[in-house]
């Protein structure tokens, strides 16, 4: 019985640290990968059984002369970051780091939460192993408080956004197994069964959410400043396409005054295709200057995420200044899509954008659907293509159509997506007309 709860408490622990990378990474909490998870686990300690690659750690310890509980920790990195990178996540700084800070938190959650049952059971053996299932609920919920209601994920992929190179990555991935590893040491020197033996992890730990909570709190300042300045922009944009529809609207009232009287002077004369031609003319321009506009106000009337809303009210007021021909879909309301929506934002601004470039000095034309469905959200920008394209080389660094960075270039757009495993990207050419569709599922 104990082996079990021993085993199991340990699967637990495992298991909650891969629900923390996937939550933070934006995964969908995948059920069949989890059971990889435990399988993993199990063909381990297997493997650690049949091999006794177990006893390495001690030998390298031996060895070293270094702390034991230094290469169990590393250890258990190690493995964690083989499933995380097999199963998860081939971004290898990304699952380097942040399984080392995971492994780290989750570990010391572990620690706190058993000193805390051993002192309270008082050394008896029993009631320590009777306490240990209700000490996993506490240990899932206590993951679950930190990664959830703290918005790890949120506070990372303001990390992640600073762009770290692989170097970088890895001295910080080393500096924060090294000082759980001291931290871990230091606990041991404390004496086995005193309040301090997880008083003070307990207080460490606070002082440690006591930071995140205020590195959240001055993230949080930031994001609001930057939604009011992008609400404050896409009023701004919004009132000046007021304008120009109503200064539309006085042109068109001042033309249909004189088509009127010129039809009347027609009709007078019983000239009926002269009348004709005239009224044709009059509901052209009416479309082509009046109706396209509140069509495009009224597709992104569909798109319900602002910072979204804000880029296109942006790019579609480039397009304008440029003179393109844009036709543009938003197939049922956009209200939340399952990707972190700066970088969703960034994806688009770079297809709207190398479409732009591409077609801005030619007659060219453009066009935009966005279509939000059950299973997936569909961004597709498509547009005519005026020079050669190798579709093999687009994604390389440094390859352009147009010169030096310049042109359809997307090694940025690649990286962005290669943070997500539920995103894909499809390019093809139809027709000259290139054509990108990135899906989100």
């Amino acid at each position: 019985m104990k082996v079990f709860i021993s085993i199991f408490g340990n699967l637990c622990w495992v298991l909650s640290i891969f629900w923390a990378y996937q939550k933070i990474i934006y995964q969908k909490v995948s059920f069949k990968k989890m059971c990889y998870v435990a399988i993993f686990y199990f063909g381990i300690g297997l493997v650690e059984e049949v091999l006794h690659t177990g006893e390495i750690p001690y030998y390298l310890s031996d060895l070293t002369g270094i702390d034991i509980f230094f290469f169990l920790e590393l250890e258990i990195f190690v493995w964690c970051w083989i499933i995380a990178y097999t199963l998860f996540d081939k971004n290898l700084k990304r699952s380097i780091f942040l399984i080392a800070c995971i492994c780290s938190v989750c570990q010391q959650t572990f620690f706190i939460l058993n000193e805390m049952l051993w002192f309270l059971s008082n050394g008896n053996v029993q009631i320590y192993y009777l306490l240990n299932l209700p000490m996993i609920a506490l240990l899932f919920f206590t993951i679950y408080l930190i990664v959830e209601k703290l918005n790890i994920a949120r506070i990372y992929r303001e990390f992640e956004y600073k762009n770290f190179s692989f170097i970088q990555i890895l001295g910080m991935t080393i500096i924060v197994l090294f000082i759980y590893d001291l931290l871990s040491y230091c606990l041991q020197m404390i004496p086995v069964k005193s309040k301090e033996q997880f008083l003070i992890p307990l207080f460490l730990m606070f002082i440690m959410i006591l930071t995140m909570i205020y590195y959240i709190q001055m993230v949080s300042l930031k994001d609001k400043k930057k939604y009011s300045d992008m609400l404050l922009k896409q009023q701004n944009l919004y009132i000046q396409d007021l304008e120009k529809i109503q200064q539309n609207m006085r042109t068109f009232k001042h033309d249909y005054k004189n088509m009127m009287s010129s039809i009347y002077l027609q009709s007078k004369e019983g000239n009926m295709q002269e009348i004709e031609s005239t009224i044709s003319k009059l509901m052209d321009e009416f479309d082509e200057d009046i109706d396209k506009k509140m069509n495009l106000t009224n597709q992104l009337a569909n798109i319900q995420i602002n910072e979204m809303k804000s880029l296109l009210y942006s790019k579609i007021t480039e397009i304008n200044h440029q003179h393109i021909s844009l036709h543009m879909e938003v197939l049922y309301p956009v209200q939340t899509i399952k990707m972190n929506i700066m970088d969703a934002c960034r994806v688009l601004g770079i297809l709207l954008d190398n479409a732009i470039d591409e077609v801005k000095d030619h007659e060219g034309d453009m066009n935009l659907v966005l279509s939000n469905q059950e299973d997936a959200f569909h961004m597709i920008v498509e547009n005519s293509l005026f020079h050669d394209v190798d579709i093999e080389k687009i994604y390389q660094e440094g390859y352009s159509t147009k010169g030096t960075q310049r042109g359809m270039g997307l090694i940025s757009l690649q990286k962005i997506i290669d943070k997500y495993s539920n995103v894909t990207i499809a390019t093809q050419i139809v027709d000259n007309r290139f054509i990108q569709e990135i899906t989100i599922v």
